[in-house]
């Protein structure tokens, strides 16, 4: 099991460098998802993924660790962005996981792509649920081809010009990830498809994933 605490301490020393610390204790996100289907109490693993997920959210959203002073600064958002995001990659590169690394890569450009054209959050939460799931099946013997299986079908919809509903791509493809338990990962998605259907209008959010 990981010490939720201990992770989010790690999150504020990183943060403390940008500006004053947020008075809330963080809540962790996507570490846990993780942790629930990789059930190996891999703290470090988890801590990286968080760090690259808090510097997401200096990015394009709003952070956990620091005040929103420092977040309203954009130029000192994004250093501490780049920061924390290269100081989590960095924990999974030193265990030379190639794969693990280009997936993460591919999230980070796939949400940057999103947030250039204004999609909703729900596409980025559901992008984050899904590479999540698949580095967890990644150590659990999952090919890399079938656990980048979104990242594909994604580039495919984004090169012809066409939006790409990734909530529900991301429940069409789930299965390829051989997942042991795959509740957490459809509780995730779920998620996603709620704040989805939330921005839709009345017409079109029953259809929504």
């Amino acid at each position: 099991m990981i010490h939720a605490g201990a992770v989010a301490a790690e999150l504020s020393v990183a943060g403390r460098a940008f500006g004053p610390l947020a008075a809330a204790i963080v809540a962790l996100r996507w570490g846990e998802l993780f942790e629930a289907l990789d059930g190996h109490g891999d703290q470090e693993y988890v801590t990286a993924i968080e760090l690259i997920y808090e510097g997401y959210l200096f990015h394009y959203r709003e952070c956990r660790v620091c005040d929103a002073a420092v977040h309203a600064d954009r130029a000192d958002a994004l250093l501490a962005g780049d920061f924390l995001y290269a100081r989590g990659l960095r924990l999974v590169a030193a265990r030379g996981d190639a794969e693990a690394v280009g997936l993460l890569a591919r999230l980070m450009s796939a949400c940057s792509y999103l947030r250039s054209v204004g999609a909703s959050f729900a596409a980025d939460d559901a992008l984050w649920a899904y590479t999540v799931s698949a580095l967890a099946a990644l150590r659990a013997g999952t090919p890399v081809s079938d656990a980048s299986a979104l990242f594909e079908r994604f580039d495919v919809a984004v090169a012809g010009g066409a939006g790409a509903d990734v909530p529900a791509l991301a429940r069409e493809l789930a299965p390829r990830l051989r997942l042991r338990d795959p509740a957490p990962l459809d509780r995730a998605l779920a998620a996603a498809c709620a704040l989805q259907a939330a921005e839709l209008p009345a017409g079109a959010a029953a259809a929504a994933c």
